[in-house]
């Protein structure tokens, strides 16, 4: 919901609560006019004699009574009990009914209804200090409900204690049931629209909060709520409610209440001006005044409950509020200057605070305890008005600090992306420069493998050149060496083709096996077994030694393993096979052998020996029937 719309609720409630409350208050003083006691006959005053509680014994002593009217306080009334009389009579049959005897203020108050001969016929007691249990059944904490008949002279008896530290005030009333309760009605229905809208703006501030999570709101409910507290701590329903039978207790709480909101406001103040920080000597000053409510708020509980002594806690409580004050005063009109908009907001509402506070300062010195009556509404009202100003100002704030963030977030946001388009044209231009970095590279690396094919190429076709001048004593070597030269022509084609420092090892072995069977066995005499797996890749540095190795492997087969006619069925068999402990390669013949095996009179067997530790491996040879050869190589694939 809208701030606007809560508002425009809180402008509607207290309009209506205004004009109901207006009605209320000319309905009860026009109540007080027509049915204040003293109309039908003078109501007279004593105090209680010593040990002398008999109602019989005042009503049979009348020389003891004096007109209220001409009563003089005397010392120390406050601790007294006093004794009041009425006589009323109801000359007229149609006044016959249900009457309320309502009073203000007074803590223990005693009803003892008389006849003509002195017999009482009904006893009642009430009282704002008065436990529940010890309450009248018919009435309440502030009236008697009674029943009247007309043509009957009644005496009423009032025995009276007031302990609040008060000279009592005795505002009876006598009024018909039906007037009392209009009263009453008009008064509860003010007070139901004030705490209505108190309601409705504590979950609004609660709301806000939960979604803003901006601390000021946290004070401001704070206030409210003590606020809410204290006007509805002066009101029965109150004690009633939570406090039956300690009405005292409650009664205490309501200066603390009070204090405790006078501190929220503080604490607001600090947070929505920044005060420490716009102005430190003032925010020292205001962590002393409120130091000094929490030890007076203290002070007053203990004062009231234990001693009753209310006078007092109010006298240092109006102190208390002459500096609340003079502080603002001095604290708006100083940093008046120092502060935005949105934070004069604050100085607004505190406008009203010193109002409200005036108000109640007069009426507590000028109409005293009787001031109680009015303090709830006047509370209730200012405190609404001081809320709506504040929540405006807040929501102005929040709005500001968004405006300015959203605003800064688009600053850094052109910032970072300035910062990172000049970053792009950065790498852009460094990828052009690796892109001419990588071509030229990669046409340097063309032209090795083309100088390196050309070379194999120029050595391989010099063997041939050799074989065919010098015929076939020379052949052998020769053929050997164009072989080796083969495998690493081999090698380098495979990696061109491949664009990579890996290839497939299957097409390496059978493209090896097959030129050297071309080569050694073009009628295919020998039967060749050939097993490696389809997707094993290897390095470079594993690739030449492996293929010089099948190279010589097979050409020794070819040279030394088959004699004319020695094997009935030749044949080669290659193995590769990969294991969780590395690679095994197996090559085997099924030809002559050989007794031992003697590695330095074989040059092809010390070079297999020297590349198999080239590539990290093992190598055992059997030479009985026929040469066996198993290789252990750790993870070249």
């Amino acid at each position: 919901m809208k701030p606007n719309i809560i508002f425009i609720l809180i402008l509607l409630l207290c309009t209506v609560a205004i004009h109901f409350g207006m009605n209320a208050i000319i309905s009860h003083n026009s109540a007080v006019q027509d049915t204040y006691i003293s109309k039908e006959s003078p109501i007279v005053i004593t105090q209680e004699r010593a040990q002398q509680t008999d109602p019989a014994y005042y009503y049979a002593n009348r020389h003891l009574f004096v007109p209220l009217a001409q009563f003089k306080p005397v010392k120390n009334q406050e601790k007294n009990i006093f004794w009041l009389k009425k006589v009323i009579f109801l000359n007229n049959n149609a006044l016959t009914g249900d009457y309320v005897l309502s009073f203000d203020n007074l803590t223990f108050v005693d009803l003892n209804i008389l006849d003509i001969k002195g017999n009482i016929i009904d006893s009642r007691s009430a009282g704002l200090f008065r436990k529940h249990t010890s309450l009248s059944p018919k009435g309440g904490r502030d009236h008697f409900n009674i029943h009247l008949n007309s043509n009957t002279m009644y005496t009423l008896l009032l025995r009276v204690q007031h302990i609040k530290g008060y000279t009592p005030f005795y505002d009876f009333r006598l009024q018909t049931q039906k007037d009392y309760l209009k009263k009453v009605q008009g008064i509860n229905l003010i007070h139901a629209f004030m705490e209505g809208a108190i309601i409705v703006l504590l979950l609004y501030i609660a709301f806000a909060w939960l979604v803003s999570r901006y601390r000021p709101y946290i004070w401001i409910f704070c206030f409210l709520l003590f606020i809410g507290f204290y006007s509805y701590g002066l009101q029965n329903q109150f004690i009633d409610l939570f406090f039956p039978n300690n009405p005292q207790l409650g009664w205490s709480l309501v200066s603390v209440f009070r204090n405790l909101a006078g501190i929220s406001f503080s604490l607001l103040t600090i947070a929505f001006l920044n005060l420490k920080k716009i102005s430190h000597q003032y925010y020292r000053l205001m962590l002393g005044l409120i130091l000094l409510a929490l030890v007076m708020s203290a002070a007053n509980l203990i004062n009231n409950y234990c001693f009753a002594n209310f006078k007092q806690s109010n006298w240092t409580n109006l102190f208390l509020g002459m500096l609340y004050v003079l502080f603002f005063s001095s604290l708006f009109i100083s940093l008046w200057k120092k502060i935005d908009r949105m934070q004069r907001f604050l100085i607004y509402s505190g406008i009203f605070l010193v109002i409200g506070i005036g108000i109640l300062i007069y009426c507590g010195l000028i109409l005293k305890e009787q001031s109680i009556q009015y303090v709830s509404i006047m509370t209730q009202f200012f405190v609404l008005c001081i809320t709506m100003i504040l929540l405006i100002g807040i929501r102005l704030k929040i709005r500001k600090s968004e405006l300015e963030h959203h605003k800064t977030t688009e600053t850094i946001v052109l910032e970072r992306t300035a910062e990172l388009k000049k970053a792009n044209d950065a790498l852009y231009e460094q990828q052009i420069q690796l892109l001419q970095k990588n071509h030229y590279i990669e046409t340097l690396i063309d032209e090795v493998n083309h100088r390196v094919k050309n070379n194999l190429q120029l050595l391989y076709s010099l063997g041939s050149l050799y074989r065919s001048d010098h015929g076939n004593q020379s052949m052998q070597p020769i053929q050997s060496m164009q072989d080796r030269i083969h495998a690493m022509m081999l090698v380098n084609q495979l990696l061109v083709y491949n664009q990579n420092s890996q290839l497939k090892l299957n097409i390496l072995v059978i493209e090896t096996v097959n030129y050297l069977k071309q080569m050694h066995d073009p009628e295919g005499t020998v039967a060749i077994h050939v097993d490696v797996g389809q997707d094993w890749l290897i390095t470079t540095q594993t690739s030449i030694p492996l293929a010089l190795i099948i190279t010589e492997l097979m050409t020794n087969s070819y040279k030394y393993a088959f004699p004319q006619g020695a094997v009935d069925a030749p044949a080669i068999h290659l193995s590769i096979i990969k294991n969780e402990f590395g690679t095994s390669m197996r090559f085997e013949d099924n030809g002559v052998g050989a007794k031992a095996v003697v590695s330095e009179a074989s040059f092809g067997i010390g070079l297999v020996r020297d590349l198999t530790r080239q590539i990290r491996g093992t190598v055992t040879i059997n030479p009985q029937n026929g040469f066996k050869y198993l290789f252990e190589f750790n993870n070249i694939i």
